[in-house]
């Protein structure tokens, strides 16, 4: 029995983690030595860079498991180019979300069978 909860607390986790799909563009400059800083914590960087205003939102995509979905781009930055390589992570997204689900649904198959 504790296999199975164990397991189905991990189904549960993994469906709030891939519940809603954001996809972020940005725009701008991070400057940071990256020999002197050896392996960077990208997500701090990131942090610092929008408070400071070193980079800008071009384009933003949330997607969610109800189908919602949330679009924004800003039109004074976004370029063709970033819009295709925003849309291209946007379905990289989707499909690693479907491959989860799909993994998922055959381990849940496994349990009950």
């Amino acid at each position: 029995m504790a296999t199975f909860s164990k397991a189905m607390d991990t189904i549960k986790n993994a469906i709030v983690d891939f519940s809603q799909l954001n996809v972020r563009t940005f725009v701008g400059t991070i400057d940071v030595d990256v020999q002197a800083a050896g392996d960077p914590d990208w997500d701090a960087l990131m942090k610092q860079a929008q408070s400071s205003g070193a980079i800008k939102l071009a384009a933003s995509t949330t997607l969610r498991i109800d189908g919602d979905a949330d679009y924004f781009e800003d039109q004074d930055k976004i370029t063709d180019g970033l819009r295709e390589a925003h849309n291209s992570a946007v379905s990289a997204g989707k499909d690693s979300r479907e491959a989860i689900f799909k993994l998922m649904s055959s381990k849940i198959k496994d349990l009950i069978d």
